[in-house]
């Protein structure tokens, strides 16, 4: 089997095109047979001989998930996000296009694994984001997959979390922090309390729609708190009944005012852990951004490695390796929202 044929498999066991006469268990099945076929291995074949192609058969995955990773994370976070990939010789710039006059005043943050920001290089339309390598672990082999313990699908859905995490959480902290290394002296942060979260909304979005088409992203937890309230016959406010659809549906309405409200996904980072000290990120947070604008900006540069590290007690993790760079451009022209109880 040709190399490129191979390769067209396990792209497709990784993300299944499932169709009416094709299933995702016949994808995972047509790539683990390919990579048997290529590799000379069958399901007989001792952990020696498997061992021996483990590591050119996870490169020919690494490449094809390099492929596809950005598109999807840009099909994620796309609304609000400009995803881009580089090459590992090219220089990371990202353009700023149609600018006015009164939408120079431009910063951006970079986030860092640390919480501290600062600023980076801001030319007239471009600006320079730096990357650095982020890991996503996978405790997954190529007997698992082989074997059918895990298929390929679940393999790419690990690494697709793990890289969705990480983006996750350095823009969030890039936009809830930015204002700190922003120039002028609007203060892009609002404080407000449960009961008036509404009327902090109405102030962002009248700002945020000078700049373009605003979304309203945040937490579960305050999107939840959200109304869209009309007055009836009795002057009695009552929720409209598409809302209640939507509350019934997924917890929050999902159009205010006019503007789409986007959930945020929260990760917990100690099951054990009680009240908000279990969770990755600040949740008491609503963010108002041109969506237009993209002011969140991901670069990808050069191509992903998977790396073999075999552990103290005998077991072994593939890491997975990427250079890469979250920040926010445009820092005047979002709003941020705390809140306070």
């Amino acid at each position: 089997m040709e190399r490129k044929d191979l390769f067209m498999l396990i792209k497709n066991g990784l993300e299944p095109q499932v169709s009416t006469n094709f299933s995702a268990e016949d994808a995972n099945s047509a790539a683990v047979n390919a990579i048997c076929e290529h590799f000379g291995i069958t399901m007989n074949s001792n952990v020696r001989e498997i061992r021996a192609c483990e590591q050119a058969a996870f490169a020919l995955v690494e490449e094809a998930v390099d492929e596809i990773l950005p598109k999807r994370l840009e099909n994620i976070m796309g609304r609000f996000a400009d995803v881009r990939t580089f090459a590992r010789d090219e220089e990371v710039v990202f353009t700023i296009s149609k600018i006015g006059k009164n939408r120079a005043k431009l910063s951006i943050a970079k986030g860092a694994r640390g919480g501290i920001y600062r600023a980076a290089r801001l030319d007239t339309t471009a600006f320079q984001l730096p990357t650095e390598v982020y890991t996503v672990a996978i405790y997954v082999t190529l007997e698992d997959i082989i074997l059918g313990t895990y298929t390929l699908a679940e393999l790419y859905q690990n690494i697709l979390e793990g890289f969705e995490e990480i983006v996750y959480a350095q823009t969030i902290k890039a936009l809830t922090d930015a204002n700190a290394v922003a120039s002028g002296d609007y203060d892009n942060q609002v404080t407000t309390a449960s009961a008036t979260i509404e009327t902090a909304l109405d102030e962002c979005i009248y700002r945020i729609k000078q700049f373009g088409n605003p979304i309203i992203m945040g937490f579960y937890n305050q999107l939840a708190k959200i109304q869209n309230y009309f007055i009836n016959e009795t002057t009695y406010p009552s929720i409209p009944q598409q809302d209640l659809d939507d509350l019934r549906r997924i917890g929050h309405i999902s159009l205010y005012k006019g503007v789409t409200v986007v959930e945020l996904p929260n990760y917990l980072k100690d099951e054990y852990a009680q009240g908000d000290e279990g969770w990755l990120l600040d949740d008491s947070y609503i963010y108002v951004i041109p969506a237009d604008a993209k002011p969140v900006k991901v670069a990808f540069k050069g191509d992903m490695t998977i790396v073999p590290n075999t552990q103290p007690t005998g077991s072994q993790k593939w890491e997975i390796h990427k250079l890469m760079g979250v920040g926010v451009a445009m820092n005047h022209n979002y709003a941020v929202i705390k809140v306070t109880d």
